[in-house]
């Protein structure tokens, strides 16, 4: 099975390694992503090939399970984990960690 990964963010502020990642069934996958700028929430995306992108996770300060998936994060380390159990064929797809960052905005600005 492939797994591949992506990141949302500006250049340089958000890393994911590894980018490409060959794994046998049965196996423990951990996919990583540090960022250098200060945070709201980070998100654990995927894509099938062919898919939309679903969310898995929407972290801020906490540890999440669903099902074989664990996503963590340490906000002081700025760094998130998506760790996936058991690895299967169909977890074979893109994985994406998007951050929402934290800078103030002008007044009347949204996001």
């Amino acid at each position: 099975m492939s797994l591949r990964t992506g990141v949302s963010a500006a250049k340089n502020e958000v890393e994911q390694s590894p980018q490409d990642l060959t794994a046998q069934e049965g196996e423990f996958i951990t996919i990583n992503c540090s960022y250098s700028i200060g945070i709201n929430s980070l998100h654990w995306l995927q894509q099938h090939p062919g898919g939309g992108i679903v969310s898995l996770f929407m972290l801020s300060s906490e540890k999440k399970k669903n099902g074989r998936l664990i996503a963590t994060i340490n906000i002081q380390e700025r760094h998130s984990s998506l760790h996936i159990a058991a690895s299967q064929p169909r977890d074979s797809a893109i994985y994406i960690c998007a951050v929402r960052h934290s800078a103030l905005q002008a007044p009347g600005a949204h996001t």
